[in-house]
């Protein structure tokens, strides 16, 4: 039962921490999108909404592939395309119903670039923080064992 707690509060976590990186980038290629693409001059609300919903199923799909990580390096690039696959296609199927896209090749093209656009930026901010993260522990590791080693 623990395990399952365990990993329960893991998925938690991490759905949480995805769910408002991608919801930014998702968010900005919206912007950029609409900005450059619409003819409307505000965006509807319920995009917003959609945007929140898109956000929640893709995190909900990274948090499950963060927690399956590759045994090896070697898959690490299957795991990759696995991972973009499905994002791709959970995007995909959330453009068609939110009415971004037509699915069509242009619709498939336009949301696969879209897709890519948002990852990268999730990607790198996590990549950035996750860097940090691990400097500042090794930072202060090497603290508390030098404080040791004077005593």
């Amino acid at each position: 039962m623990d395990k399952i707690i365990k990993k329960v509060k893991i998925f938690a976590e991490w759905f949480i921490e995805w769910f408002v990186f991608i919801a930014a980038g998702i968010l900005i290629i919206c912007a950029v999108n609409f900005a450059l693409f619409s003819a409307r001059e505000e965006l509807p609300k319920d995009i917003l909404v959609n945007i929140l919903l898109s956000a929640m199923l893709t995190a909900a799909v990274t948090a499950v592939f963060f927690m399956v990580e590759p045994l090896k390096k070697s898959s690490m690039l299957l795991w990759f395309f696995m991972h973009f696959g499905c994002l791709t296609g959970t995007m995909l199927v959330c453009g068609v119903r939110f009415g971004w896209i037509e699915f069509d090749l242009f619709g498939i093209i336009d949301m696969a670039v879209s897709v890519a656009v948002v990852y990268a930026f999730v990607i790198t901010i996590y990549y950035i923080l996750d860097k940090h993260r691990a400097d500042q522990m090794n930072r202060r590791l090497k603290e508390k064992y030098k404080d040791e080693e004077e005593m």
